[in-house]
């Protein structure tokens, strides 16, 4: 399964990073599929261009003995300045029936989140991006990662 899931992870990178849109993509892997709740997720982005409107996506891995409907987070924002902003999301991974959302390769099930729709970063610096698990459990079991992309949005012609 190790080897299923490295080659799963190594191919999705490669071809995620053909992307010319994307300005970050990164994710933390759980240990034995658990993210514990005390445990925060961090990723530090760097922005240069202050003009362009940027879409951020919250990314999960999970494998199919995940076991609720949904992953509720908190998504911190602190500019380079220190400004912060919280908002909380509810991230769906099963539908109404009970199936997976998302695309499934073997055990594994990737979900895509768009937290933020065509944001303007206002200063150039770097933007810490902080991920809090806000489930009802100490240890929330299934997942394999968690993630963020940050892409430019695509302009309507």
């Amino acid at each position: 399964m190790k080897r299923t899931f490295t080659f799963i992870a190594l191919s999705i990178l490669i071809l995620t990073s053909c992307s010319k849109s994307n300005i970050y993509e990164k994710r933390q892997d759980f240990d034995n599929y658990t993210w514990n709740r005390m445990k925060s997720l961090f990723f530090e982005v760097p922005v240069k261009d202050t003009e362009s409107e940027y879409n951020i996506y919250l990314t999960v891995r999970h494998i199919t003995q995940y076991p609720y409907d949904d992953l509720k987070v908190n998504f911190t924002i602190y500019s380079p300045s220190g400004e912060e902003r919280t908002t909380m999301h509810t991230i769906k991974i099963k539908d109404s029936q009970g199936k997976f959302i998302g695309s499934g390769a073997g055990d594994l099930w990737d979900v895509e989140f768009l937290a933020k729709e065509k944001i303007v970063f206002n200063q150039a610096g770097t933007y810490k991006f902080q991920i809090d698990n806000l489930m009802d459990y100490l240890d929330v079991v299934g997942l394999a990662d968690f993630g963020i992309r940050v892409e430019k949005a695509e302009l309507k012609k």
